[in-house]
Parts: structure tokens; C-alpha cells; sequence
């Protein structure tokens, strides 16, 4: 790995960790203490130079400031500026008392600018190196009009006092660089493993990144298999319902053999559990049927396909027309279909109300399998209700299927129907329409024309279930005698 690219270029770029800022800048203060107590001693007892003696104490007393702020986390860049003026001020008063700009302390100048650099930040080093610029420029002029202080440092003493200044500087500078570097060191390597440790993640990342993909690819191709299948099945189920429509008479059949009819078929899937069945034995006798076979769907469809062909075979073969013979058929062949399997029987079945109409006779046989016919004549609602038992099923054996019968009028409405209308889900309450509320509207919408009753159901059925699901397939069959 190329190490120029880690490279730090300037202390700024140093300041990930504080604790080796703190150590630099603590190396730094020890070191100027250092040189300033050695001064003191120098200046009192060597030199015998009583304003150097003075400026030493007040560097000493200073740097312990220094050390306290330190101690309490102050801000760094106060500390820099801090200690800046500390030089600053300080050498400038040796100047002053000790030669002008021809005293060598003058050298130590150049520490105020580096420290501001180094301890602050950069606008504070510029900042220092034009007031240091200024304080040198002071002195220069006061020292060329002679308006200076007398010099105080002994003159067989200004030598050693040259050398002792130039002595320092060197030791200051070797100090604080040498530490600069080991903290560069450190830093770089620190930057090296962060490196590393940010290309081990990078490639980590890579490889979820990779594995992600390739399980997005093959989350889509088994979505769009998925699609495939779905549309398939679509298809097949759509093609049932066709089929399923196409086994129960027309609307417009039914229309022919009575006054008047409708039919409200909603499944509440493609396919459905509800259908309806009707055959013409003529001489006026027809058999009309509504069936709701267990669950929806699916499920429901195969039965009624079932249920369907039974019926045919009843009326078409034995020529049975009797309600009550047509249910107990009904039930023998569910029950018989439904058992042919060696781990116990599947309990489906139906449930269904069937009625026959003699028009020479002017009678109507009904018998059902938990269902009830309704009729409306002259205005009043008469109910004939089925038999407790479903068609099919195993639970309840020797059952017992009555039929009824009763004189009809011309203009009679009987109304066939699941229990798909009134179960529905819905209202403000989210409740279900229930039998009364169902009786209401048929009683309520008697005096309409039954493609209008048709409507007016479906309005009725839309406004309760709201923005609900529907709750089960629904069949309503009416007819006008």
C-alpha cells in the first residue's frame, strides 16, 4: 500500500485522537517549563540578568495556568492562543532589556507563530504571526530612534547569554518535533488499521452485496414463476366459472317458464358453493331448486357440479319430480360419493330448498334442507322453512325430509335463497344484515318489478358491506307465479 496516501500533511489532520493532542501539547508545556526554570537559574546566578530572572518566574506561574486549563479539558485552541501570548509577552520584555533586535532571544520569536500553528489552528496562527510581526517591527523602530530601555545583561555576560538562547531554541524544537513524529507515527499506523479494517468491511459489504443480488435474481425468477403459475391457475379458474354458469338455466330461461323471474348470483370468489337448478317436466310442472353447498370456491364449485348431475340423472332418467324424493336422492348419492375413502368420510354436503309448480293445479310442493321459502301473496310475507338436516354428511343418519305444499295465486312471488345475503358482515356496527332485516327489504320491494328487486338488492347488499369483505357466496332467486 502506497503510505503517501496516509501520509498526515499537518497537524489538523492529527486530530482523531485527543488523547495524543493532549500528550503533544503536555510534552510541549513540560518542555518550556523545563527551559524556563533552567533560565531562571541561569539569569539569577550566571548571567546576573534581573529581568530575565523576573520573565522566568512569570513563564513558571504561567505554565502552571496552563496545566490547569489543561487539566479541566479546556478547549485546545484557547490553550494555544494562551500560550502564545505567554511567549510572546514575555520574550518581548528580554528583548526590550537585553539588546533590541540584537538580542538573540529574539530567535525564540518564531515559537509564538509554531505554537499558534500547532496548538490552536491555522487563523490563529496567522493571527500571531502578524501580531509577532508587529511586536518585532515595535522594537526595531523604538531600537533605531533609541528610545529603548538601557540594556541591562552584563556585557562579559551577553556571550554566554547568546549561546544559552540559541541552546534552548534547539532543545525546545528537537523535543516537540521529536514527539511529533512518534504522534505522527502512531496516528498513521492507527490510519493504516482503520484502513484495513474499512477494506475488510468494504469486502464483507461486497460479498452481501453479491449474495443479495443473487437472491434477488432468484427471488425473481421464482416470482415470476410464481406469476406464471398464477395466471394458470387464473385462467383455469376463470374457465371453471364459465363452466359453472353454463350448468345452471339462464336468467332469461327462467323468464319463460313463470311471469317473471330474477336471479342474484354473487360468488364470493371466481367460483362458488351456490347454484341454482331447474328442469321443465311439461304439462305445466316445473321443479326449481336453490342449492348452497359447504364452503366457497374451489371447493363449493366441485359440489355443485356434483349436486348438478345428480339431479339430472333424477329428473331426466327416473323422471322424479316430487321435492321431497329429489332431496332424499340428493342426500343417498352425496352420501355415497362423498364416502369413498379408507380414512373416514368427508363431511360435505349442502343445503337446499326445492319447489315444484303445477300451473293446472295451481299448487306448489316445496319441501327443503335448512332453508326456507318465502311468499309474498297479497302483500303479506308467509315463510315454509326446511327440514333441520343438510343434505350429505355422515353425522346424522335415518333423517327425515317432509314436504309441504299450498294453493297459489296468480301474481305470487316465492323467493329462493342461501343464507349468503343474510350472514353478510357490515352496517355501522360491522354486524351481520341478519333474517329480519332480509325479510324487511323483500316486503318492502314487493310492489316492484323483479329486474328492479334485483337492483335494489344489489344496492341493499353494497351499502351494508361498505368498503368491507364479502362474507360468503350469495344466491337469491325470485320468481313472480
Amino acid at each position: 500500500m502506497n503510505e503517501n496516501v496516509l501520509q498526515p500533511t499537518a497537524f489538523s489532520s492529527l486530530q482523531e485522537s485527543a488523547q495524543d493532542k493532549i500528550r503533544f501539547l503536555k510534552v510541549s508545556l513540560i518542555t518550556t517549563l523545563f527551559i524556563s526554570v533552567v533560565y531562571y537559574f541561569l539569569s539569577k546566578y550566571v548571567m546576573l540578568f534581573r529581568v530575565g530572572e523576573l520573565v522566568c518566574l512569570y513563564f513558571i506561574a504561567v505554565h502552571f495556568v496552563l496545566f490547569i486549563l489543561l487539566k479541566i479539558r479546556v478547549q485546545f485552541y484557547i490553550i494555544g492562543n494562551a500560550f502564545s501570548f505567554l511567549i510572546l509577552s514575555g520574550l518581548s520584555v528580554i528583548a526590550i532589556y537585553s539588546g533590541g533586535v540584537e538580542a538573540p532571544v529574539i530567535t525564540w520569536f518564531l515559537c509564538v507563530i509554531v505554537s499558534a500553528f500547532w496548538y490552536a489552528n491555522r487563523l490563529s496562527g496567522i493571527i500571531w504571526f502578524v501580531i509577532t510581526a508587529l511586536v518585532v517591527l515595535f522594537i526595531f523602530i523604538t531600537d533605531a530612534l533609541d528610545i529603548l530601555p538601557e540594556n541591562q545583561m552584563p556585557e562579559e555576560a551577553y556571550s554566554f547569554y547568546a549561546g544559552v538562547m540559541v541552546m534552548g531554541i534547539m532543545v525546545y524544537y528537537f523535543v516537540v518535533i521529536i514527539t511529533y513524529e512518534n504522534w505522527k507515527r502512531r496516528a498513521l499506523i492507527k490510519m493504516n488499521v482503520q484502513h484495513q479494517e474499512l477494506l475488510s468491511n468494504h469486502e464483507e459489504l461486497y460479498q452481501q452485496t453479491e449474495e443479495i443480488v443473487a437472491q434477488r435474481e432468484l427471488l425473481d425468477e421464482r416470482s415470476q414463476s410464481l406469476e406464471e403459475v398464477n395466471s394458470k391457475l387464473s385462467g383455469s379458474i376463470q374457465y371453471a366459472s364459465r363452466i359453472q354458469e353454463s350448468i345452471m338455466s339462464k336468467e332469461e330461461e327462467l323468464k319463460k317458464y313463470f311471469s317473471d323471474a330474477f336471479v342474484y348470483w354473487k360468488p364470493k370468489d371466481v367460483v362458488g358453493g351456490d347454484f341454482y337448478w331447474m328442469c321443465n317436466y311439461g304439462n305445466g310442472v316445473k321443479v326449481l331448486a336453490c342449492i348452497d353447498c359447504t364452503g366457497h370456491g374451489v371447493p363449493g364449485s366441485f359440489l355443485t357440479i356434483m349436486a348438478n348431475d345428480i339431479l339430472n340423472e333424477a329428473a331426466h332418467y327416473l323422471k322424479m319430480s316430487d321435492p321431497r324424493h329429489l332431496i332424499i336422492f340428493l342426500d343417498q348419492n352425496i352420501q355415497r360419493l362423498t364416502s369413498k375413502r379408507e380414512k373416514g368420510y368427508v363431511e360435505d354436503g349442502m343445503d337446499i330448498s326445492i319447489i315444484r309448480v303445477n300451473e293446472q293445479e295451481k299448487e306448489v310442493e316445496f319441501a327443503g334442507a335448512k332453508q326456507i321459502l318465502y311468499r309474498i301473496s297479497e302483500g303479506e310475507l308467509l315463510e315454509y322453512k326446511g327440514d333441520k338436516f343438510s343434505v350429505g354428511g355422515h353425522a346424522i343418519q335415518n333423517k327425515r325430509f317432509i314436504k309441504q305444499s299450498f294453493e297459489y295465486q296468480k301474481g305470487d312471488l316465492l323467493y329462493l335463497q342461501s343464507d349468503g345475503f343474510q350472514d353478510q358482515f357490515g352496517g355501522k356496527k360491522d354486524k351481520k344484515y341478519l333474517r329480519k332485516r332480509y325479510k324487511s327489504s323483500l316486503i318492502n320491494q314487493s310492489h316492484l318489478a323483479l329486474r328492479n328487486q334485483k337492483e335494489e338488492l344489489d344496492k341493499a347488499f353494497h351499502l351494508w358491506k361498505g368498503e368491507g369483505k364479502q362474507t360468503d357466496d350469495v344466491l337469491v332467486v325470485g320468481i313472480k307465479l
